[in-house]
């Protein structure tokens, strides 16, 4: 008996044990064809099944399982094509599959770390930028209170100043009118001064002829 009919008859002890849903897979050996009989000479229903495809066991038969494939055609196929594991392939492009997306959603870590990252730094120099400029608020508000406690102290003297000025404008209104008084006064002193002085002439003027005729007079007597 040849090796492979051995392998078939342990397959297909391997298989009758298991219940008709049980799932095989095509073998890593080639392209598989599904067909209407237990013959190779049967038309196919469906071909170039890869290694790797999933099989429903429906029935086994001598060597043969009755499966359906993914697509729903009905058939045989031989037992040394199936597998009851995934093949060495298949299980390696899981595997790469897997490690793709590790390998993707570490560089999407990665990526939204630095973002993390830059974000904090951002963050680090808005607060940086805030505290100077609370600084420079601090130290505007502090010469901001210097200068109204100056304009205060200004406004102070200002008002002292001008209580100054104001008492001086009356003092000198007070000495203008008095001065204006005084005016007055000594113009009427100097008018009744030369109102005098002119009556006074006037009385010189009348009585001096008045006294050369008399003594002209007193002299031709003699």
């Amino acid at each position: 008996m040849s090796k492979i009919r051995i392998t078939s008859l342990i397959v297909g002890a391997l298989l009758s044990a298991t219940a008709h849903s049980a799932t095989v897979y095509i073998s890593d050996i080639q392209f598989v064809a599904i067909r209407e009989g237990l013959d190779n000479n049967t038309r196919a229903v469906e071909r170039g099944l890869k290694s790797g495809t999933p099989l429903t066991v429906l029935e086994q038969n001598d060597g043969y399982t009755k499966v359906r494939t993914p697509s729903g055609n009905e058939g045989w196929v031989a037992d040394y094509f199936l597998s009851e594991d995934m093949v060495t392939r298949d299980q390696l492009d899981t595997l790469q599959t897997r490690l793709e997306r590790s390998t993707n959603s570490k560089t999407e870590v990665t990526e939204t770390l630095k973002a993390s990252q830059q974000k904090i730094q951002e963050l680090n120099n808005t607060n940086a930028s805030l505290k100077d400029e609370n600084d420079s608020l601090k130290q505007q508000l502090q010469d901001t209170a210097e200068l109204t406690q100056k304009a205060q102290a200004i406004v102070t003297q200002n008002e002292d100043v001008s209580y100054q000025i104001e008492t001086l404008k009356q003092q000198a209104s007070t000495a203008i009118a008095q001065a204006e008084k005084l005016q007055d006064t000594t113009e009427q002193k100097w008018f009744m001064i030369g109102g005098a002085t002119l009556l006074g002439g006037l009385l010189l003027g009348i009585l001096l002829p008045m006294l050369r005729r008399k003594k002209s007079s007193t002299g031709s007597w003699s």
